[in-house]
């Protein structure tokens, strides 16, 4: 058995696809792909199957991934151990974010970061916190940057790193009109989709009754520009605010 083909199929494994393997190992995904079979050729059976358009393992697959994860887990550590020996800082580094996190905080911490570590690979992954910290408890990530967190497992922690001040906010020259006040663009839900608590909605609902979500999107730079073109009230951190809208804290 080739120990190369071996590591390829964990990465394709472990990255869930030949696509996001090509990306992690920087090879050309055919290569990926012959290494792969070659392995399913010399063990005598498949370790993938396809579902639609995507791959998934084996249950023989799988007993070959679980035994992988040993070994290269094993290796992986030693590496992060010498790591620490020699003081080096470098290699990937696998980070999860909400998107406004990634576009507006992220480059300015990267480039003082990058200017001391040099040879440190930042890996970003943006979308909800609710699908991104499975990947941080199973190990795929190594730390997560989000503004709102659903319940966490017991085996992650969360800490607070950065205070950001949020305003509900509509177009300045529609503040008075009643259907864009009672129309809010909601983004909590597609974060945590178990969450059943909306304070900012029951606080607007205090003055208008009729207010309710008409659109979701946890992409907060979506939601400044709904606003600006009249589709509804939203919160948003304060270096997001337009400046033709109304706020209030």
């Amino acid at each position: 058995m080739n120990l190369l083909h071996l590591q390829y199929f964990y990465v394709v494994a472990k990255e869930q696809g030949f696509t996001n393997a090509s990306k992690a190992l920087r090879i050309q995904q055919p290569a990926i792909s012959r290494m792969v079979k070659l392995l399913e050729d010399d063990i005598g059976f498949d370790l993938f199957e396809k579902v639609g358009r995507r791959v998934q393992l084996t249950p023989k697959g799988m007993e070959v991934f679980e035994h992988c994860q040993r070994i290269f887990g094993s290796v992986d550590d030693l590496k992060q151990s010498l790591g620490k020996i020699s003081g080096e800082v470098k290699g990937p580094l696998k980070l999860a974010a909400s998107e406004p996190i990634a576009s507006h905080f992220l480059p300015e911490v990267l480039e003082k970061y990058l200017a001391k570590h040099p040879q440190v690979y930042p890996n970003i992954f943006s979308g909800p916190a609710s699908m991104l910290l499975e990947k941080i408890e199973n190990g795929q990530l190594e730390l997560g940057l989000f503004f709102h967190i659903p319940d966490l497992s017991e085996k992650l922690e969360i800490f607070a790193k950065k205070e950001i001040q949020y305003h509900l906010v509509i177009r300045k020259d529609l503040r008075k009109k009643k259907d864009v006040l009672e129309s809010f663009i909601g983004s909590r839900e597609i974060d945590d989709s178990s969450t059943r608590k909306f304070p900012t909605l029951e606080k607007l609902r205090k003055i208008h009754p009729n207010a309710q979500i008409k659109i979701s999107s946890n992409n907060l730079t979506a939601h400044k520009e709904m606003v600006l073109r009249g589709l509804g009230v939203s919160v948003l951190p304060e270096f997001l605010v337009p400046k033709n809208s109304k706020k209030d804290s």
